[in-house]
């Protein structure tokens, strides 16, 4: 067997390590800090309630527009090398569902609901300078 052939047949099975052993410190990391907290007396689910949920699924939009769009991009990219043609769908696809989610982020109404559902409205605007009161 060549180098070149085992480099092969190992790199993939190197990879596959890596992630599953990121996955793995990941978790107990996770259960690490929940051991901790339950330590100090505090529930692992109330911490989780400190952030609201309106606030936590805003950012995650934004982060998964993100990283949608910046995939899209470097696979179109990446895909440009080949010319022009069909096979160019592969990464403008991901990169257009990026933009979409971002156009969400930002044309999506944050501020806090009061209880009859509608929109809270506070002096001063109620939010951080520039952001329209809503938080990233």
């Amino acid at each position: 067997m060549s180098l070149v052939s085992a480099v092969g047949v190992l790199f993939p099975v190197l990879v596959l390590a890596l992630v599953l052993g990121f996955v793995f410190l990941m978790r107990y990391l996770k259960h690490r800090e929940h051991m901790a907290m339950i330590q100090r007396g505090i529930a692992p689910h109330q911490a989780a309630e400190a952030t609201a949920p309106e606030l936590r699924d805003r950012r995650s939009r934004l982060h998964g527009g993100l990283i949608t769009t910046a995939v899209g991009l470097a696979l179109t990219l990446g895909l440009l090398t080949l010319g022009f043609g069909p096979w160019l769908l592969g990464g403008l696809i991901p990169m257009f569902v990026g933009l979409a989610t971002l156009l969400g982020y930002f044309l999506t109404d944050c501020r806090p609901k009061g209880a009859d559902g509608s929109p809270n409205r506070q002096k001063g605007g109620g939010g951080a300078e520039g952001t329209g009161g809503c938080g990233p």
